[in-house]
């Protein structure tokens, strides 16, 4: 019953024809009929909001990119929340095309369902068809043998000197009795054969039905996942607060909306079609199918089941043929008494009478055969099936398609919208969305009397302990400089390494290295030898093979 709503509600849809004028809202083919004009009209307004949306994506874009950009100062917060506003969208958009997925596999699996109980009901029409031809086959053989009857008769007649007129008008009358109810047989076959081969139309649906939804099913599939791989690409970009992965999504991105959109405008008018179709479209099968098929087609989704063969629609003359051979039989046993009783059991006509009784026990069989072919218990859910696979689940996935493919293209609208953002957010710079007074991320300020002085290397001390009480905290000193002052009063003109060197002689005054210049040759030098002993010897390694005489 939901289905029921959901398909009058689409076909409630006011119908306009290129004129804007009401049409009538019977499904119909005629491509230049107004009915065809009304699918046209919803295609292009479809189209035509598409073109509004992308209208002001594209003046969004434009604005974006003639904006004075400001890129000195950024909150990382601010890239922060972009980034998972993008991330959240995208991720939207995947439900929407999973439920889109969703959408199109359920009109594959309908549509295909009520082509497989097509294909039943045109296997057993087929068969009926078949039944028929042997049933024709029987009547025309009974004929025959009604003929060769009644030229034995004619012949036997002859041959009796003193007949009993009486008698023989008796025997006349049954005989024309048989012989006019088998030809009418024929007539009675003639017409359900009319109404069984008018159902070509439905063969043909099935072939063209079953191709047109594979390529549909291939094709719709196969869309959807190229948006999902490039939505994948964008949601990863995000991710990554990537500025090219973000300005290549705002192109493909793009792509993919008017994709969206033009999938729409063909899906939503078809689906309008289809429940047009499922409501309304007796009209439309009229001009292909007789009335008779049509009504037992009716017959078939109400029946009860019943156990008796004679459970077929009322409109294929089956049980009038079955009562008529029944009258044949009869007709044809009070024939063959007369004939016994007239012709003294004559070996002749028992032979003949017994091809005709051979004839009508065989219609009688093909009879049960067909009208178990064609009973309600035979084609009953075939029916059923053809009906909900194509106007209840078919339908169902129409309005998921749909909607899930016009939610996405307002999602991507938005999407394309806000991503300009990140054209101007997601450049990297060398202080990278840094503010002013965020902690330092290994070193919190409340752990700042836990962090060593010199954490930052030698000679290099931490600057918040450096520059932070500066009367009450004083340095270490190497031993080379201070930040003070030099030790002993020496001069800042001095050479730094005098005063190690100095202290190194006061220790040794009367040290030297054969082969190199005496420590007390020039009190002024720059290389003191004799620190050599006490200190690193590789300390000065450099300085002493550039002075080495």
């Amino acid at each position: 019953m939901f289905i029921e709503t959901l398909a009058k509600l689409l076909h409630d849809i006011p119908h306009l024809n290129f004129h804007f004028k009401t049409v009538d809202k019977s499904f119909d083919l005629d491509f230049e009929g107004p009915y065809v004009q009304s699918i046209f009209i919803f295609c292009a307004l479809s189209l035509l909001l598409a073109l509004l949306l992308l209208l002001i994506i594209i003046v969004t874009w434009i604005c974006q990119c003639c904006r004075r950009k400001t890129n000195n100062v950024r909150s990382r917060r601010r890239v922060r929340n972009l980034s998972t506003v993008l991330f959240i969208l995208s991720l939207i958009c995947f439900i929407l095309l999973g439920v889109g997925l969703f959408g199109n596999d359920h009109i594959n699996k309908g549509v295909n369902s009520a082509i497989a109980s097509l294909d039943d009901v045109n296997r057993n029409v087929k068969l009926a068809i078949s039944q028929c031809d042997n049933l024709n086959s029987t009547q025309y053989s009974a004929v025959q043998h009604v003929d060769e009857l009644v030229k034995l008769v004619d012949r036997k007649t002859k041959e009796i000197p003193d007949i009993n007129q009486t008698a023989y008008k008796e025997v006349d009358t049954a005989l024309t009795a048989v012989s006019d109810k088998v030809e009418e047989i024929k007539t009675q076959l003639e017409k359900i054969g009319k109404i069984l081969v008018d159902v070509k139309f439905l063969d043909k649906a099935e072939v063209y039905g079953d191709r047109i939804e594979f390529e549909r099913w291939i094709l719709g599939a196969t869309l959807l996942s190229i948006m999902f791989a490039v939505l994948f690409a964008g949601i990863i970009a995000f991710c990554r607060q990537s500025r090219k992965g973000a300005i290549v999504f705002s192109g493909l991105g793009l792509a993919i909306f008017i994709l969206a959109w033009i999938i729409f405008s063909v899906v939503f008018p078809l689906s309008i079609a289809h429940a047009d179709f499922c409501v309304s479209g007796n009209k439309f099968l009229s001009s292909k199918l007789n009335k008779e098929i049509i009504e037992s087609l009716h017959f078939y989704k109400t029946c009860e089941y019943h156990p008796t063969h004679d459970n077929v629609p009322p409109n294929i003359p089956l049980a009038k043929l079955s009562t008529h051979l029944t009258s044949i039989q009869e007709a044809e046993t009070h024939l063959e008494n007369l004939l016994n009783s007239f012709f003294n059991q004559s070996v002749e006509i028992q032979n003949a009478t017994r091809l005709i009784d051979g004839d009508v026990s065989q219609a009688f069989k093909n009879i049960g055969a067909l009208e178990s072919t064609l009973s309600c218990y035979a084609i009953r859910e075939d029916v059923v099936s053809m009906h909900e696979g194509f106007c209840t689940a078919g339908i169902l996935g129409a309005i998921i398609l749909s909607l899930s493919l016009l939610l996405m293209g307002i999602v991507l609208f938005v999407l394309l919208v806000v991503v300009s953002k990140s054209w101007d957010l997601f450049i990297r710079l060398p202080s990278d969305y840094v503010e002013v007074g965020e902690d330092d991320p290994f070193y919190p300020r409340a752990q700042d009397s836990a962090i060593p002085a010199d954490i930052y290397g030698t000679h290099v001390f931490n600057p918040r302990t450096r520059f932070t009480n500066s009367m009450d905290r004083t340095e270490p000193s190497t031993g080379t400089t201070t930040a003070s002052g030099l030790p002993n009063g020496q001069h800042p003109s001095t050479p730094l390494l005098d005063t190690a060197w100095q202290r190194n002689n006061a220790s040794a005054p009367n040290a030297s290295v054969p082969g190199s210049i005496s420590a007390n040759h020039n009190p002024n030098s720059v290389l003191r030898t004799s620190a050599y002993a006490t200190e690193d010897p590789y300390r000065y390694r450099g300085f002493q093979e550039q002075f080495d005489v």
